[in-house]
């Protein structure tokens, strides 16, 4: 729960502050529509008339000092010593970050006033002053405040006073006024009372204390369900004999891939109905005569449970005028034996075990949209939680849109586990509760991991043998084989960093930005530099067939060493724009927090994007495949020449058989990486996070490439076999020796 500190403040017309200020402590969860009055003085008594005024208030979040908002409120009627304003102000759930061009000087930032856009002034750091934060001031605030101006200090929790030295001492940690269950105390108003004090509960406790456990309700959600949405309304009915039935409406919002949806409830409630909003359908999901307080209660949603329209029932009813219609709904529960519940535009209704119905007036038209300010992007829809004090907002995004305002586009996206797994990985939710699918990713990345290594070393040990090295040839597959145990370590890092910071396991600033700039485009390099240093090897073995003797084997080493450093340059160079474009964004939902790495491309840089994998994709398969096919024909001449009895065509059959290896292995290897292909020119965008499988394969699928090395160049070969066999007896002899 938010705690914010009111700054109100009289400016003259070139937005300096004045000395006289007012203050107020919020709580927004708790003082929903209170009123305040206030007042504040000019400067000079009399009044100034070469001067004019207007009001400015600043919000800060107390916890942590953050700045968080500004209004403007304009003085009409500049000529009156006494002027009287009335504003209602509504604090968002979010920091204003809106961008403005007014010149602040390297010690303040230009911000706009929240109910005024068009109007700017500059925030000052702390030290600083004057309408662009040109002047230095002296504070005398405490070491733990904020020094707003010379004058104005603000306070955090556990300090009051002109200048934040006063200490609350109500919520020290010894005091039996200190709440319970780590439970926030925040201090009353020290111009209210100097005893007073307000806990903030966890979700799972209530009371003036947090002495009190709440209910918890756990809702098995069926496929129906998450297929549908990602927010669900949940109605609380406590029923009454002789008046109208209370509800209580929460929002709950979830992953797709999240099949238990838990909440703590702290008032008494006899039925719960889940709601999809968009179009409106609703289950039930509870449903009891008595309330028990502090029990736990776990519910599975059928699709039994799921709560009829009567046009779904019998259409012709609608038309009937009220008193004839509901002489019906008794007969609906009767002819209808598995029916739980069903609804018309006044009423919901509940069939009861002898197949009456028994409804009650429930409001299916209450407008939750954003009436004031549409907060979303994209044409998403914006709701929110309290028509009347909303202190939270949402909003359902269109296909191809997420994240908390629907701000970020999945249109042109590179493919990244970030956008694939990020949203089905649940915060703040251990490893062993995650979905079937994060279990699944957990499995397939460990096993390309065990695999992918094993796979590199045996190719390293194998081509650093001095032998292998005698031609440019070894040092190509030495290379390629660090590359391949680079990029199954970088893959692994990947896979589990991702994990661990959506789960909030990690939260260090500094690593996520520099994972985030860093880590995915290594993987494009490596993965780039992979194939193109396989490329190397067959265009080496060309030559060698095709210059025989003439093959100098001390210059192929010499040149394959300034080429690998070419390869990696020029690789490297071609993903150096990518890092400029990467940026962290936090994305604050109804109650959860996320972190995504985001990457923001112009159409020129996408363009330039599908270029550059098209390019490091075809050419390097394009050139293997010439070589194969060249090496082919040109030993199907040479033995056409020593032998003459058989045709070119049965000599070109016999060179396939022998070198077939060499011709399967490109094939096999673009296949492995052709989805990752396709999905990077999709031209639709990724709904990941209702059918992530696909994805989440072509995926991992594109790094067996840079995992077979071993099984492509050493197993079929019996030189670099032989090799291995001599490793692996040496390190054999070695282990004896030791024992």
């Amino acid at each position: 729960m938010a705690i914010f500190e009111l700054i109100i403040m009289l400016i003259n017309e070139y937005g300096q502050i004045g000395s006289y200020h007012e203050r107020i402590t919020h709580m927004p969860a708790r003082e929903c529509n209170k009123k305040y009055n206030l007042y504040l003085l000019y400067p000079d008594r009399p009044k100034s008339l070469t001067q004019n005024y207007s009001i400015r208030i600043d919000i800060y979040e107390k916890t942590s000092l953050t700045y968080w908002a500004s209004w403007h409120l304009p003085i009409s009627f500049q000529f009156l010593p006494v002027n009287r304003i009335a504003a209602q102000i509504t604090i968002h759930d979010l920091q204003n970050r809106d961008i403005c061009t007014l010149p602040c000087g390297e010690h303040g930032k230009c911000m706009n006033y929240i109910n005024e856009k068009s109007l700017s002034f500059c925030l000052c750091e702390q030290g600083y002053s004057g309408t662009y934060c040109n002047f230095k001031h002296e504070c005398h605030c405490a070491n733990d405040s904020f020094c707003l101006t010379s004058s104005i200090c603000v306070c955090p929790l556990n300090r009051f006073g002109s200048h934040c030295y006063l200490k609350h001492s109500i919520c020290q940690a010894n005091s039996n006024n200190s709440c319970e269950h780590g439970g926030k105390c925040v201090p009353s108003d020290d111009r209210m009372a100097l005893n007073g004090f307000t806990c903030f509960c966890p979700e799972d406790y209530s009371g003036k204390r947090c002495e009190i456990k709440n209910s918890r309700i756990d809702i098995v959600l069926n496929d129906e369900i998450r297929s549908a949405t990602t927010l669900l309304l949940l109605h609380f009915i406590t029923a009454f004999d002789h008046t109208d039935h209370e509800r209580q409406i929460l929002w709950k919002k979830f992953t797709p891939s999240q099949e238990i949806l838990t909440n703590y409830i702290t008032k008494p409630f006899h039925i719960l109905f889940l709601e999809i909003p968009n179009p409106n359908s609703y289950y039930l999901a509870i449903l009891r005569e008595v309330f028990q307080p502090s029990e736990y209660i776990r519910t599975k949603i059928q699709r039994e449970q799921r709560c009829l329209s009567i046009d779904q029932l019998n259409e012709s009813l609608r038309h009937y005028e009220y008193f004839r219609r509901v002489k019906y709904y008794p007969l609906l529960c009767r002819q209808n034996l598995d029916l739980k519940c069903f609804y018309d535009p006044e009423h919901m209704c509940l069939c009861d075990q002898d197949r009456f119905a028994n409804c009650f007036l429930f409001n299916h038209t209450i407008n939750h949209d954003c009436s004031d300010y549409n907060y979303c992007e994209n044409q998403g829809r914006c709701l929110r939680n309290n028509a009347t004090c909303p202190s939270k907002w949402t909003c359902i995004c269109q296909d191809c849109f997420y994240g908390n305002k629907c701000q970020f586009s999945t249109s042109g996206f590179i493919l990244s586990l970030d956008t694939i797994l990020a949203y089905h990985i649940q915060p703040k939710v251990s490893i062993g509760r995650q979905s079937l699918l994060i279990k699944i990713s957990i499995f397939i990345s460990s096993t390309l991991f065990l695999v992918g290594f094993c796979n590199g070393l045996l190719a390293f040990v194998t081509f650093r043998r001095s032998k292998v090295k005698r031609v440019g040839s070894g040092y190509y597959l030495l290379s390629s084989s660090i590359v391949s145990i680079l990029t199954i370590i970088l893959l692994t890092y990947k896979f589990w960093f991702l994990l661990l910071s959506q789960t909030s396991f990690i939260i260090n600033r500094t690593l996520l930005h520099w994972n985030c700039l860093i880590v995915d485009v290594l993987i494009r390099i490596f993965l780039g530099l992979s194939e193109w240093l396989n490329c190397c090897v067959a265009i080496e073995r060309m030559f060698s067939v095709i210059m025989g003797v003439r093959f100098r084997r001390t210059t192929s080493v010499r040149y394959s060493k300034r080429i690998i450093i070419i390869i990696i340059i020029l690789v490297t160079s071609t993903h150096v724009h990518e890092p400029l474009r990467r940026e962290l964004i936090d994305d604050f939902d109804i109650d959860e927090r996320r972190i995504w790495c985001f990457v923001r491309y112009s159409s020129l840089i996408e363009k330039y994007n599908s270029v550059i994998t098209l390019f490091h994709f075809l050419i390097p398969f394009i050139i293997n495949i010439i070589s194969s096919l060249w090496i082919i024909i040109k030993l199907a001449y040479r033995r056409r020449g020593v032998q003459r009895g058989e045709t070119l065509k049965d000599h070109l059959r016999y060179q396939i058989q022998q070198h077939r290896h060499i011709l399967y292995s490109p094939f096999i290897l673009i296949l492995l990486t052709l989805p990752r292909l396709i999905i990077s020119f999709m031209r639709t965008c990724m709904r990941s996070t209702q059918k992530p499988w696909l994805l989440l394969i072509g995926y991992f699928l594109s790094f067996v490439p840079s995992m077979s090395i071993f099984i492509v160049f050493v197993l079929p070969s019996k030189i670099y076999k032989a090799e291995l066999d001599a490793v692996v007896k040496q390190l054999l002899k070695k282990f004896r020796t030791v024992q």
